[in-house]
Formats: C-alpha cells, structure tokens, sequence
C-alpha cells in the first residue's frame, strides 16, 4: 500500500509541475477540445446526469442514508469514518484549489462551474467517497468471489466516467482529472488502513 501511496503522490506531484509547461498545457487543451468536438445532445445529457453524481448533491444524500443504514446495523465506527471521510476529503480539495489557483478552461464549456480547476473536486471527491463506502459495504456484506470483483469494475467505471464527464462537459483539463484521483486515492488508501483496525477497535 506504501508503494501505491508513493505512486499516486508523485504522479500527482508530477501533474501539478507540468500543467504550467506550454508544451503539456498544449496537450491539456487538445484533450478538452477533442472532447468538444465530439458532443452529442445525447452524449450532453448523459455526462451531465454522471456530473451530477460526482457532485454534493448527491454524495451527501448517499452518505447519509448509508450512515444511517450503518448505524442501524450498530456499525458506529463505519458510520463515523464515511463521514469523517466525506468532510474532510472536501476540505483537502479546496485546500489544494487555493494553494494552485488554476483557472477553468475559458473554451465553449457546457456550464460555469465555480471555483479553481487543480485538482477537480468531483474526481477526487467520488474516488474516496464511493470508494471508501464501497470497501465499507464490502466488509460488512457476506458477498462471493465472482461478484466483489464485478461490483469492482463497475465502481471503478462509475468513478472514471464522473472523471471524464468534467473534460466532456468542459470545466477540467485532463490534468485536474489525473491529479483529483492520485489525490482522492491516496486518501481512500489511508482510510482503508484505519478501516483494516476496526475489529481489534472491537474487540477492545
């Protein structure tokens, strides 16, 4: 897990030295422009609906309702932990905005968001909060084999299609993308090493 957590820290280190290079800003905007060129009202819709779930209107609902389920089944240190997660990733993130001050791609976006643009908030935000409640569900349901590994792919196709609607939908460079998920995944890393505590929490 170490080495995983180093990778992801030097990657995003790696995105945050290059992004101001004219020749990786070039890539940058070919990426945001390629993706412009091939909208669709279709393709519109549906990445704004994907957006949409990558956004605090719909995590905050989710956690909640989760939190409450967990509670239920006397889980309080799951409970704690997702929403520890919740607030605190979100916090990292505007900390991380206000210490780069990128400024959102000025192209033919499809809505105005708000805020700085490194690293993006809904990249980083959906890797650790889907993430850490999907490695919370997953080792307090009784699930086979076959299954944990499907409900894998499509969590990680779920997270990454939220990534790629940013840079569809034109408020994000890829770089923000990459950076939002070394950045969210190392942070669902360390929320999994506590969580990996929980039974001996128990058993004191």
């Amino acid at each position: 897990m170490i080495a995983i957590i180093l990778i992801l820290v030097i990657v995003f280190i790696g995105c945050a030295v290059m992004y101001p290079i004219p020749f990786f800003y070039e890539w940058d905007v070919k990426t945001t422009l390629f993706f412009e060129d091939h909208r669709s009202p279709f393709l519109t819709e549906f990445f704004l609906f994907i957006t949409d779930l990558g956004s605090i209107k719909y995590i905050l609902p989710i956690c909640i309702i989760f939190t409450i389920f967990f509670l239920y089944k006397r889980m309080v240190i799951e409970a704690t932990l997702l929403m520890i997660m919740f607030f605190s990733v979100r916090y990292l993130n505007i900390l991380l905005k206000n210490i780069f001050v990128r400024n959102r791609p000025n192209f033919d976006a499809v809505y105005e968001a708000v805020h700085y643009s490194f690293p993006s908030g809904h990249a980083m935000n959906s890797i650790a909060t889907y993430g850490f409640l999907f490695i919370l569900l997953t080792m307090s349901i009784n699930v086979s084999r076959a299954w944990r590994r499907l409900s894998v792919v499509i969590v990680c196709v779920f997270i990454g299609l939220i990534g790629m609607s940013r840079i569809y939908l034109g408020v994000h460079y890829i770089t923000d993308i990459v950076a939002g998920f070394c950045a969210g995944g190392t942070w669902l890393l360390l929320f999994q090493a506590v969580s990996r505590k929980i039974p001996s929490f128990r058993q004191k």
